[in-house]
């Protein structure tokens, strides 16, 4: 079928665009005019036809009948008005000119350039209406010649005239050909760009719902169409519009809305209104997600992120005190934030270093990089210094095919919390110091650097000043390390904060297990506030999840806690200042060990703290 369909008023017309088109099967040309140009035309579209031409009156009448095509108007070129204009100063005596305004105009010009002396007579006509009393004005002004398109020069001739229709030359039919191709050009052009949108739109997997400013529907994809095709009447997509109507009309969105679209079928559906350039609505959208699919994603997202180990999970809102101490340790911290300088963190076990660590990368500009941490007391030497690293393929024996990437490159763009940095060997201090100061790390058994872009945390429960003056942790690197320092009070500088601990172990664990504790009492509270915690926050809260589990009533007594702090406390019962806390680690170990049978995990958990800082601790005991 072709593509572009001329529509001309007259044979001679119609005979030379078939010339001029010989052999183009992307053209077809229809001799029709008036009314009988407009079916031609609504019959060309329906076979296929992609751009009309047409001219004159029929023109008109095409463009109001068949708006939904490009139509090209096909205009008299200054040549046809001149054949036209000669032919009539050979056959006949006074000329008169009927038709638009741009033909008058036209014909105006071409009698100053022939420098006319007798100018024809000019009648203008707006309409296919006028024509009859165009010819009649032309005719009392004394024209026995009337120029005009096809139908004026007919209705001339039947009243005894001279009739001379202008026709359309080479010229105009060429360029109103090259016209149409442009036009056809730029709707196939428009075509594909609609149909890869319409594919792009349909291959999501949400549904998505846009209306005009009319709130008239504009688009809705397959994945709409099926979620509200789940309801077994037209509610829940009628539902949805009303809500999109007001979104648009309140110039605002909302996010996350559940939306009940059958019984059992809920959607979680986000409402946006659309906006031009210039700020004004033109439209909103609806996009439409099952609550099932969302909840899969959203499950299947967390165990990645939490497989990958790669996000940071705690915020400086995650960190409470009431403690001017550990306030200032905050502020710090926040202030930290803000610089790429490394940080050091410094605390007891279990005051919350970790905590820190995540809250200062979350609060600095590469909060949307990865955060890596590594537990340098709890991986074996040989197996951190290939974690951190990685290595080349066949670095040694079982080394993964292609090689391995190192924390270090997963950290790139982000942050590298190294907890208990204190524990590194100095083969991999030395290693640690070039990565910190050259930003670029060499795998095991390869010679090409890559460069890095991280952030250094570091964190340590011991002291490294003392550290270095014996010998055991080189001066360079920490001094490297030492640039930014946070000190984490311990839990017994802060009692202050016990009870607000308190409150959110006891809530967590009501979360975790289904129970219904409200609190502890005040005298529980007051033998919680006299320990001395040496296993900080971590003991506190192993504590607090055994005394919730254990509670028999919805108040936690003070005989439970006494019952759950006896190895912690004199035989009298009453708590008393703990002497050093070598001394009180190691009892403690001792009769944590005692109770659980000699099971390490049981006795690091008894006691609030790590498995990797109890083997530790063992290695110094013994």
């Amino acid at each position: 079928m072709a593509n572009i369909v001329f529509v001309v008023p007259s044979k001679e017309a119609a005979a030379l665009a078939a010339k001029l088109t010989l052999n183009n099967q992307d053209v077809e040309i229809v001799s029709a005019r008036l009314n009988e140009g407009v079916k031609a035309a609504r019959a060309a579209v329906g076979r296929g036809a992609r751009v009309l031409i047409s001219r004159g009156f029929t023109y008109n009448m095409i463009a109001k009948e068949v708006p939904q095509i490009p139509l090209v108007e096909l205009e008299y070129s200054g040549y046809d008005i001149l054949r036209a204009y000669l032919e009539a100063k050979q056959h006949c005596g006074s000329i008169a000119f009927v038709s638009s305004q741009s033909i008058i105009d036209g014909v105006g010009s071409i009698e100053d350039i022939l420098e006319v002396t007798e100018e024809s007579i000019k009648v203008v006509i707006d309409s296919f209406q006028d024509y009859a009393q165009g010819i009649e004005q032309a005719a009392e002004a004394g024209a026995v010649c009337i120029i005009g398109n096809q139908a004026i020069s007919h209705q001339a001739a039947a009243r005894g005239l001279c009739g001379i229709a202008i026709e359309s030359g080479n010229e105009a039919l060429s360029r109103a050909l090259l016209t149409a191709r442009h036009l056809l050009a730029v709707e196939q052009l428009r075509e594909a760009n609609t149909q890869q949108i319409e594919t792009i739109v349909n291959a999501v997997d949400y549904g998505i719902l846009a209306i005009d400013s009319q709130s008239g529907i504009t688009t809705v994809n397959r994945e709409a169409d099926r979620i509200l095709g789940l309801a077994s009447d037209k509610t829940a997509k009628e539902n949805v519009l009303a809500k999109l109507c007001q979104c648009m009309e309140a110039g605002s969105h909302q996010v996350g809305t559940i939306e009940k679209i059958a019984p059992g079928v809920e959607a979680v559906v986000n409402y946006q209104a659309i906006f031009s350039s210039d700020g004004l609505v033109v439209g909103g959208i609806a996009t439409l997600q099952e609550l099932r699919h969302f909840q899969a994603v959203e499950r299947k997202t967390r165990e990645e992120l939490a497989r990958r180990g790669r996000v940071a999970k705690h915020s400086f809102l995650d960190i409470k005190s009431s403690s001017p101490a550990m306030c200032a340790a905050i502020a710090d911290a926040k202030r930290f934030a803000e610089y790429e300088a490394t940080v050091l963190i410094l605390g007891e076990t279990g005051a919350g270093k970790e905590y820190f660590a995540h809250a200062i990368h979350l609060a600095s500009s590469r909060k949307n990089g990865p955060f890596v941490a590594v537990n340098c007391a709890a991986i074996p030497e040989n197996i951190l210094e290939s974690e951190l690293f990685g290595y080349a393929e066949g670095a040694f024996t079982g080394a993964k095919r292609g090689g391995k990437t190192g924390l270090f490159e997963q950290a790139h763009g982000g942050t590298i919390f190294l907890d208990e940095i204190g524990e590194m060997s100095e083969n991999l201090q030395a290693r640690l110091l070039r990565v910190i100061q050259e930003h670029e790390v060499y795998r095991l058994g390869d010679d090409r650097i890559t460069p890095v872009d991280i952030r250094v945390i570091a964190a340590t429960n011991r002291d490294l000043y003392k550290m270095v003056q014996l010998g055991k942790f080189r001066e360079d690197l920490y001094y490297r390390l030492d640039v930014l320092t946070v000190e984490i009070p311990p839990l017994r500088e802060r009692k202050t904060d016990i009870e607000i601990f308190v409150g959110l172990f006891v809530a967590e664990c009501n979360a975790k297990y289904r129970t219904a504790v409200q609190g502890v009492e005040h005298e529980g509270l007051e033998l919680l506030r006299h320990h001395d915690w040496p296993g900080n926050i971590r003991e506190l809260h192993n504590i607090i999840e055994r005394l919730v589990v254990q509670a028999a009533g919805d108040i936690i007594t003070a005989g439970e806690v006494r019952r759950v702090l006896k190895n912690r406390l004199p035989a009298g019962g009453q708590p008393v200042a703990a002497p050093l806390s070598r001394k009180v680690d190691e009892a403690a170990i001792r009769q944590a060990l005692v109770e659980t049978d000699g099971n390490k995990q049981q006795a690091a958990e008894l006691l609030g703290i790590g498995r990797a800082t109890l083997w530790r601790k063992l290695k110094k005991i013994q």
